[in-house]
């Protein structure tokens, strides 16, 4: 699993332990109320500040974020006698890869192409 995805069983967590001192334990709920304030801004920090789970930018990296050019766009589909064109890499159902020219999908059986 991926630093978010901790990150957000926490918050679930945090959520469940608030809500349940809350109600079990009423005296205790103002300190139940500021630490999960506390938790949410920490979350916030992590996720957002810190940028968990983007990939790290290496020195002398170009790309897009790194300082250097882009990458060239993506070619545009062609455009045949029926309207545009397009080849899949990948099955839209299980999410295989496919083979160049394929009809149905190797993996499911899935057509992934109108003949």
């Amino acid at each position: 699993m991926n630093a978010r995805t901790w990150i957000s069983l926490v918050n679930l967590i945090a959520i469940v332990v608030a809500f349940t001192v809350l109600f079990a334990l009423p005296q205790y709920s103002g300190y139940a109320f500021y630490g999960l304030l506390g938790w949410i801004l920490v979350s916030f920090v992590l996720l957002y500040g810190m940028r968990v789970g983007r990939p790290n930018v290496q020195p002398g990296a170009s790309g897009p974020g790194a300082g250097g050019p882009a990458p060239a766009p993506a070619a545009l589909p062609s455009t045949g006698p029926n309207g545009p064109s397009m080849t899949l890499d990948f099955c839209i159902y299980c999410g295989a890869p496919l083979p160049p020219g394929a009809v149905t999908c190797p993996s499911c059986g899935h057509p992934v192409r109108s003949v």
